[in-house]
This record gives C-alpha cells, structure tokens and sequence, in this order.
C-alpha cells in the first residue's frame, strides 16, 4: 500500500509545493522494517529526496520530546519490548493501533513546513489538487465537519475533553472535523497540543498509555474548543472529496463510494485491508482499472498488491 501511495504521489503531487515527506514506522522490529521500506521509497519517483523514512523514537524520544520520564514510563512505554507477556507488535513493543495515533501527532516535531497532510498508507490520490483544495488563504486547515452522531465518535470526544480537562459542550448540538486521513492541519496547533499533553502527563506516549482513550483527531478538537477563538484559527469546513472503503459498510454502501470514481472531484482513495476483503469481485475490478487508467500504476501491480492486502484480514 506504501508503493501505491508513492507512485500516486509521484504522478499527482508537485515536488516544488512539498517541503517534506515523513514515513515513520510502527513496529518493534524497525530494522527488519526498514529493510523492506527502503527499497519502496524510489516509488517517490521526482518527490524521493523529500522523503525521510523515520524511527518511531526519532518522534518521540527527541531532545524537548518529554517533560519527564517516570522510571516507570520508561519500563512499561519505552522499553516494553523487553517484557514478553506484555510485549506488542507496535513501536517499541506498544499497542500498534494507540502508536499510530501517537506517532501522528509526534510527526508535527519533525515536519518542514506548517500545512501538513497526515496520511496513513491506504490513502492514494487521485488527481491533482490545489493548495487551496487543503489549506484556506487565512491558514486554516480546510476538512468536512460531521455532526457527533456514533457512540465511538461520542467516547473519543469526551476522553479528549477530559484529557485536556475542557468542560462538554452540548454534544449533540456540536460538529466536529472527521476523523480519517488526509487529515490536513498547521503543525502550529499539533506542536502546542503536545505542549500540553507534555505538561499535564510528561510525554504524548504516556497519555496512551494510561487509562485515558482519546483520539489523535477528537484531541485536535478538544484543544480547539478549549481556546475561547474555537476552530476559526485552525479549521475550515469544506466538502468531502475523499473516498472511503471501510469493512463497516454495507456492498451498496461499498459499491455507492466507488461509485464516486466517476465524479472528477474526487481526490483520494481510502482502501482499508478489511473492506477489500469483502470487496465483490466487480467492485475489485473497478478500483485495479482506474488506478491503472489515473497512471497510478499498471493494473497487474495494483492487483497483486491490493490481493495481498486484503489478505491481510484474514
């Protein structure tokens, strides 16, 4: 899925408008991840010497990354890969599923310019944009707003409040940014957030690792609607221009999103391993030939490695 994003990036984005590209791994064994990452990267095509690929620890264990670091953090967050029962598959022996909302906020730290564009690796695009299509001209970060409406969207709102200790709003009356990628945002709003979470609980690391179960994104939100300015500053609503394969979806809710391919609007391809799995075969089809008619890549590449993800289901 990395490849495929790469060369997407390669066929639609303009080097001269990216100051960086950051692909930070998530996992214990780094070296052997590494070693199957590096080869990818020439897949960057024009955009390769923008590319960094970057150790979890490289985000998050810094000079200034953590405010204090309890003997006990240390064992139990920095070092659990070295306590077997406990041990996981994610940075440094951690939850990969909690890492990777860690890891995205850590990435702000090391980000050469202040719009940034998180991704995660099912994301491919599909087009050319603007600047404009991510960013207004007063710097806020342009993404669709929904209303709080599932349980799930609820409980990551109200740990990232409580996180942050910000009073509830009236939920129901609330909108909030979406919570998938592209997830535009200013560097400026993640780098204070940390500051915070540095302050209140010593690293970003050791939140995630307390009883606490907020969202990289509802936390974006809580910091916002603890400012009395609100999201003016930082956020801009927008239309939804991505498309998004989930394994939640029902195959006339699978089959409506693809549908979108035909609107020349649409800008990214969401392709979660779960949802290509119960992909129909039609459906399945569809998304090998349009990345091959888009010159994302041939279809026999787009095949093979769409196959072997949704293999990775199970």
């Amino acid at each position: 899925m990395l490849e495929l994003q790469a060369l997407s990036f390669a066929r639609f984005v303009d080097p001269n408008r990216v100051g960086s590209i950051h692909v930070i791994m998530n996992d214990i064994d780094e070296p052997g991840l590494r070693a199957r990452i590096e080869p990818i990267l020439a897949a960057y095509g024009p955009l390769r010497s923008k590319v960094e690929l970057l150790s979890g620890d490289d985000v998050l264990l810094g000079p200034g990354h953590c405010a204090r670091r309890p003997r006990m953090d240390q064992l139990l967050i920095e070092n659990r890969y070295s306590i077997p029962v406990a041990r996981k598959g994610g940075w440094r022996g951690n939850n990969g599923y909690r890492m990777q909302q860690v890891l995205k906020l850590g990435a702000a730290r090391v980000a050469a310019s202040e719009n940034m564009i998180i991704l995660d690796t099912k994301n491919v695009f599909l087009r050319e944009f603007e600047d404009s299509e991510y960013f207004a001209v007063s710097g806020a970060a342009r993404i669709p707003f929904i209303g709080v409406r599932s349980d799930f969207h609820r409980n990551w709102l109200c740990q990232s409040l409580d996180a942050l200790g910000v009073p509830h709003p009236d939920l129901d009356q609330l909108h909030t940014t979406n919570f998938s990628t592209p997830f535009p945002v200013r560097r400026a709003l993640i780098l204070a957030l940390l500051d915070e979470i540095n302050e209140r609980y010593g690293s970003v690391q050791a939140l995630y690792a307390s009883h606490r179960r907020p969202s990289e994104f509802m936390l974006m939100n809580a910091f916002c609607l603890k400012s009395p300015e609100g999201y003016a500053p930082w956020f801009e609503n927008t239309a939804n221009w991505n498309i998004g394969l989930w394994p939640s979806y029902s195959q006339e809710k699978l089959a409506a999103q693809l549908s979108r391919l035909d609107d020349p609007c649409s800008l990214t391809l969401g392709l979660h391993n779960r949802a290509l799995s119960i992909l129909p075969g039609d459906l399945r089809d569809r998304v090998f030939s349009e990345l091959e008619t888009r010159g994302v890549c041939a279809r026999s590449l787009a095949e093979d490695v769409l196959t072997r993800t949704a293999a990775l289901s199970g």
